[in-house]
């Protein structure tokens, strides 16, 4: 490689470094703007006059970010004060102040940047007794919102053009959509349903903001479910099984023994006693909570089995060509019978 390559490859190499072509470092959370984009702060209006006391809604519009998180300020120490939303109250004191919204972001990364760069935006208030009335208006936050039936959920009303902040809360469909207290807590109904919430200006009744509920209706209960155990069962005729059920997701677990089959046995309270004839039977368990709920256990009986023959006497003696008498008894799964 020639001294002349060399050198140009080394020029190449400082010039990328110095004009930031090389990847960015993405190790920092912070990103404050897209390259080539310059953040703007504006807050609107940017000069107004109130009356001491009297609170007005300012708003900020940020360009240049998908990051559009402010923090509002008043500059001077006795100038009112500002909320996280904007609302700002003017002091007793006339004079002229100003209210500051700062670009979160930005001021994190740059907090000893200049106040008059674009990422800052400022509002100059002039506070007089002489000043024109304000127009008074009111809003509700959240102004829509879900709250699940039975729920609570707490609203806050701004008003500004008056001294006068407090309101009146209603719902404004009356109790059949939940109830609110004074203090702006609203209570869901039992069921859902939308239903509209109403802070209305203590200064002026005319004046109101509406916020707009979503009620959820409650989940609906778990179904009746039954079970029975054992569900198959094999026994000799005329045996007996005993059987249990049951009943989950209802207060009531009682439940009703049937046996499916004519002539296929009994049941009490889950006993079961198979029938003399062998065949297939089905023992049911309805439940008394919802009797569209049952469980089913299969019974193979088989035939009568002989468990044992007694023949009594079981010694005896009879003289040549003489005659003595023997009875049987016979015991099956069915009881005890006298031989034929």
């Amino acid at each position: 490689m020639t001294r002349q390559k060399l050198l140009g490859i080394t020029l190449t190499t400082l010039f990328v470094t110095a004009c930031g072509g090389a990847s960015p470092d993405t190790s920092s959370s912070t990103t404050p703007a897209p390259a080539g984009q310059t953040v703007v702060v504006a807050t609107t209006p940017a000069e107004t006059s109130v009356s001491p006391g009297v609170s007005v809604k300012f708003t900020v519009q940020v360009t240049g970010t998908a990051d559009t998180t402010v923090r509002w300020s008043v500059d001077e120490a006795d100038g009112g004060t500002i909320d996280a939303n904007g609302l700002y109250t003017a002091p007793t004191t006339e004079g002229t102040y100003h209210v500051t919204a700062e670009h979160v972001t930005l001021a994190t990364a740059s907090p000893t940047a200049s106040a008059s760069k674009k990422d800052v935006g400022k509002s100059v208030v002039h506070v007089s007794k002489n000043s024109p009335a304000q127009p008074i208006t009111v809003t509700v936050t959240p102004g829509t919102a879900t709250v699940p039936a039975g729920g609570t959920l707490s609203f806050a009303a701004a008003v500004t053009g008056t001294t006068t902040r407090t309101v009146t809360w209603t719902v404004q469909e009356g109790s059949s959509c939940g109830s609110v207290s004074a203090a702006g807590v609203y209570t869901a109904p039992s069921a859902g349903a939308t239903c509209r919430l109403v802070a209305t200006s203590v200064a002026d009744a005319t004046k109101s903001a509406t916020a707009t509920i979503t009620v959820t209706p409650p989940a609906a209960p778990p179904a009746v479910a039954i079970s029975i155990s054992p569900t198959t069962v094999t026994l000799d005729a005329c045996k007996g099984q005993v059987f249990a059920a049951t009943v989950t997701n209802a207060s009531n677990t009682a439940v009703t023994w049937t046996v499916t089959e004519a002539g296929g046995g009994t049941v009490t309270s889950g006993a079961y006693v198979a029938p003399t004839v062998a065949g297939i039977y089905h023992v049911v368990a309805v439940s008394q909570a919802d009797p569209s709920k049952t469980a089913q256990a299969t019974i193979t009986v088989g035939p009568e089995k002989v468990l044992s023959v007694a023949v009594a006497p079981g010694t005896g003696t009879v003289n040549a060509n003489g005659q003595l008498a023997f009875a049987a008894n016979v015991t099956t799964t069915c009881g005890t019978f006298a031989a034929q």
